[in-house]
């Protein structure tokens, strides 16, 4: 795994905007030297004349980077309701947390956002592949299962931030084995050692893949 700086990280971000999103060519003198040649010595960089692009691996590696800066993003917007400055600041000091399987976390508690609060597009991740080729009869929500079933949360997906603030604090979290004790007159669920009561709206936004009984 490549160990880069937070600041070669950005700098990855910036040419992946530059050059895969804009169509313009980079711009060598926003980069220090420093950083340049660690780019360039991991084999993320090619430098020609005033020239700089992105090898394949970096291409790849720049991407990762874009993908791990929106899903912060939309985690401080979506989670903890911060905007304008406060969304960007954030944002810049969480995305280098969110290293391999830890953003494929998050993207899966949020549903597998495509843009950022911004509207540009989020990178998919393997996370979000997977969900396509398991999308069908091994996935479901819990407002379609029968008393009984049992399932693991696969993922939460809302446009209500306060019932995803719910379910989170129920414990309704990605990976989390879920039982339906109850249909009706409302939702009873069992998580861990506890049931909780909830309405057929809130139990559509959590999706589980299902477990053999």
């Amino acid at each position: 795994m490549i160990q880069l700086s937070d600041k070669s990280e950005e700098i990855l971000e910036h040419l992946w905007i530059k050059i895969e999103e804009e169509n313009q060519h980079a711009n060598l003198d926003i980069v220090p030297e420093e950083e340049l040649r660690a780019l360039e010595a991991n084999g993320l960089i090619k430098l020609s004349g005033n020239d700089m692009s992105l090898t394949p691996k970096g291409r790849n590696e720049a991407r990762m980077c874009v993908r791990r800066h929106r899903l912060a993003e939309r985690l401080v917007a979506d989670i903890l309701d911060a905007g304008g400055e406060e969304l960007h600041a954030a944002s810049c000091k969480f995305e280098h947390g969110l290293h391999r399987g830890i953003e494929e976390k998050v993207c899966t508690m949020l549903g597998h956002p495509r843009v950022c609060p911004h509207g540009k597009p989020i990178p998919p991740g393997e996370c979000c592949r997977r969900l396509k080729r398991e999308t069908g009869p091994l996935l479901t929500s819990v407002s379609e299962m029968k008393v009984r079933e049992k399932g693991i949360i696969a993922y939460l997906h809302s446009e209500d931030i306060s019932d995803l603030r719910k379910l989170m604090a129920l414990g309704a979290l990605p990976g989390t084995t879920l039982l339906v004790r109850q249909r009706f007159p409302s939702y009873i669920i069992e998580i861990g050692h506890s049931q909780f009561g909830i309405d057929k709206e809130m139990a559509r936004q959590i999706y589980v893949r299902h477990l053999e009984q």
